[in-house]
């Protein structure tokens, strides 16, 4: 857990009212004086400096369509110990060409735009590239988080995400030069995608038509009914219809008739025995015997925490590997998160009370809803291991202080970015530009102050109504993990927990393949101190008995 400052505790004492309004203050005075403030608009963009990597992209003045992806090139400038990064400095972290357009829904009415990326070579073909330690790939996403001021919300919600053990997709704050025109602050983030580096299941090819091979890896998508492609559920949604699947890997003009079926099968065997009154299908399997119970309850927490206005139901994700690989469905990646900690009025966001998964709050949209939740939620099964869950999350990273503390140390970190980019984009602090509540902060500061009063009422609130009794979580065959290898937190600062099999060889390495450290396990779970590692992407090699696997941590 982040250590809490002196100050901070103090001001703790004073109650939270006082503590969100100085706290808030302290920061930003000390960190945001006059001395610091960039009139960016009035200077030339050949003097820009930056704590964060500055990424320049060039399509000859070509606008953007929202597609097809247009030829353009683009410049990394990176400093990776840590300095000042210069747009006069070499491109030398990427200088290349690029396939770029416009992505995303409601946002596509913003000027600041978000972009998907695809690297290319000289001729043109998709190349794949490590950029900032977060494994190579072809194609990436720069996220302008146009709803969010803060700039916060959806690094945050990975972040947590994470921490719970999650994959969610690793992230850089960066800032953008367009065609020679600063854009401000954008993250690069990696696009959900089935990879060794991301969604980690088995590859399923065309001929992989029987067998284990056909059994994953799958993932699918709950979003916007607009021409969909998928199959639909013996189940309806909360909206009433039949609910619907949208292919999402294998792609839906990839994806074979035998795969298809088989998918589609897998799931109504899930949903029977998720919707039957005993949770028992007519095979006589409870639907958890089909899913990761952990990734479940974790999806709902980091969704209701922030009170997504489009969790569950838009940007939702599921995903199923081979049977040989644990073969159980898994909740996410989670995606969707700019629309969350109070600052919308969609499905009472802005209400730090009552539950999301009801949908019961001025919410629509609701035909691509699975009632999925409203299920689990009546079984105490469920119940117990999301306050089980709950409980180790509060005592740690989603402390009340943990959370104000990251929201503290990243907003400092983005400070003087921050002023460029509402210097460029003025007209959003202080007025509406979604469907906010009232009344509309007038400074950053403010933004800031009201997302944590926000979310210190909502901890509040989930503490006094979560469900469940962890004591009664004593079902070991529940108590599951998605593989025989896991290891948490993730990121990290110091420790490292790893729970495996005993007599399993456990190797760290870093993206070069140097080894750090290598050892047998002695028992189940092992805890070993990574301090002396320096921050950075670090990869963790699990050889059993019968299985090898490899995952990635973050070291901050």
């Amino acid at each position: 857990m982040p250590v809490v400052t002196s100050n901070i505790i103090y001001l703790l004492k004073k109650g939270p009212y006082f503590y969100i309004q100085k706290s808030i203050t302290m920061h930003f005075k000390a960190l945001i004086s006059i001395s610091f403030l960039i009139i960016f608009n009035h200077l030339c963009i050949s003097q820009l400096s930056s704590n964060l990597p500055i990424i320049v992209i060039d399509t000859d003045n070509e606008d953007i369509p929202d597609e097809p992806k247009i030829f353009g090139s683009m410049g990394i400038i990176y400093d990776e110990n840590g300095g000042i990064n210069s747009v006069n400095d070499t491109y030398n972290h990427y200088n290349g060409n690029i396939g770029i357009e416009t992505r995303g829904n409601s946002t596509q009415g913003f000027d600041k735009k978000t972009y998907s990326i695809e690297l290319r070579t000289a001729l043109n073909a998709d190349t794949s590239v490590n950029l900032f330690g977060m494994g190579g790939e072809e194609d990436w996403i720069l996220h302008a988080m146009v709803i969010d001021k803060s700039q916060v919300r959806i690094p945050m919600s990975f972040y947590l995400a994470q921490r719970m053990g999650q994959y969610a997709s690793e992230w850089k704050y960066v800032e953008l030069i367009l065609n020679g025109d600063y854009r401000g602050i954008y993250i690069l983030v990696e696009k959900i995608k089935r990879d060794d580096d991301r969604v980690d299941i088995e590859k399923l090819d065309e001929d992989d038509l029987a067998g284990d091979s056909l059994t994953g890896g799958y993932i699918l998508r709950m979003d916007w009914l607009d021409d969909p492609q998928g199959f639909e559920s013996n189940y309806n949604s909360q909206g009433g219809n039949p609910m619907f699947y949208q292919w999402y890997y294998p792609k839906a003009n990839k994806i074979k008739p035998q795969q298809a079926a088989y998918i589609e099968s897998w799931m109504d065997e899930f949903e029977e025995a998720l919707f039957a009154n005993n949770y028992t299908n007519s095979l006589g399997n409870r639907y958890t015997d089909y899913i990761n119970l952990n990734s479940f309850t974790d999806f709902l927490l980091i969704n209701e925490f922030s009170k997504n206005s489009d969790g569950y139901k838009l940007s939702s994700y599921v995903h199923k590997d081979a049977e040989s690989k644990g073969g159980k469905l898994v909740a996410g990646p989670i995606w969707d998160f700019d629309q969350t900690y109070g600052v919308s009025l969609v499905c009472s966001n802005h209400i730090p009370t009552g539950w999301t998964y009801l949908q019961n709050q001025d919410c629509w949209d609701l035909e691509s809803m699975p009632m999925w939740w409203q299920s689990m939620m009546q079984d105490e099964v469920f119940q117990n291991r999301l306050k089980c869950r709950w409980t180790e999350f509060r005592s740690s990273f989603m402390h009340t202080d943990s959370v104000i503390n990251w929201i503290l140390e990243d907003t400092t970190y983005l400070s003087q970015a921050i002023q460029r980019n509402f210097q460029k984009w003025d007209e959003f602090i202080g007025e509406s530009i979604w469907i906010e509540p009232e009344p509309i902060p007038q400074s950053y500061e403010e933004e800031i102050s009201t997302m944590i009063n926000w979310i210190t009422n909502r901890l509040n609130w989930m503490d006094i109504n979560m469900p469940g009794n962890c004591a009664d979580d004593t079902d070991l065959n529940l108590n599951e993990i998605q593989t025989n290898f896991n290891i948490y937190p993730n990121p990290t600062n110091d420790v490292l927990n790893i729970v495996c099999s005993p007599n399993s060889i456990i190797s760290i390495s870093d993206i070069h393949g140097k080894l750090f450290q290598q050892f047998m396990t002695q028992k189940e779970f092992t805890q070993i101190n990574i301090s002396h590692l320096s921050s950075g992407t670090y990869f963790v090699r699990f050889e059993g008995n019968s299985s090898n696997e490899i995952k990635k941590i973050l070291v901050r």
